[in-house]
């Protein structure tokens, strides 16, 4: 077995997420400072294209960039790299059930959830200091070789087209461009 195929096959083991019509698992809002670490999950949110989510600290920060108002990780894979450790402290707002990865979701797709449309933006979602303390090197490590085949092992980063609502369990209808 060749190195890339050995470090690849806890990926192998993950389910797979639907390409077309995924689903919402959990809302997660960043309430306080980015040292904080403060996360609140929710039952639904309020999007729009000026705020991000309301009540996320991305409003907040003067150094925000557009295409990261909103990010988006793979519940799956969440939940392999999380191990023990909560899964809503990776500080990604929505958790879904839909692959993620470049060829399915290429930069400018739209995804439609709830009454709110998403948009993928082409700034790369990178693991952060505070994600390799809470999730460890090996997580890293992991996100980072999802990364490089195209996976999107951190998820992707979205702007907000259109205001709306998103609920848990919400379906997540995909729009290519």
């Amino acid at each position: 077995m060749d190195f890339s195929r050995r470090h690849d096959r806890w990926l192998q083991k993950l389910p797979t997420s639907p390409t077309d019509e995924g689903r919402v698992t959990r809302l997660v809002i960043r309430p306080g400072a980015e040292t904080s670490g403060e996360r609140e999950c929710h039952e639904s949110i309020e999007l729009s294209p000026e705020q991000g989510i309301f009540g996320d600290r991305w409003h907040e920060n003067p150094e925000r960039c557009p295409g990261s108002q909103v990010s988006l990780i793979n519940t799956h894979m969440l939940a392999a790299l999380a191990g023990k450790t909560p899964m809503e402290l990776s500080g990604d707002n929505l958790h879904v059930d839909l692959d993620l990865s470049e060829a399915n979701l290429p930069i400018g797709t739209r995804l439609v959830m709830g009454s709110a449309v998403l948009q993928v933006s082409d700034v790369i979602h990178r693991p952060c200091g505070s994600f390799y303390q809470r999730y460890g090197a090996r997580a890293t490590k992991r996100v980072a070789r999802g990364n490089a085949t195209g996976l999107r092992g951190r998820g992707v980063l979205c702007l907000v087209t259109e205001a709306g609502t998103i609920h848990v369990g919400d379906q997540i209808l995909v729009q290519r461009p």
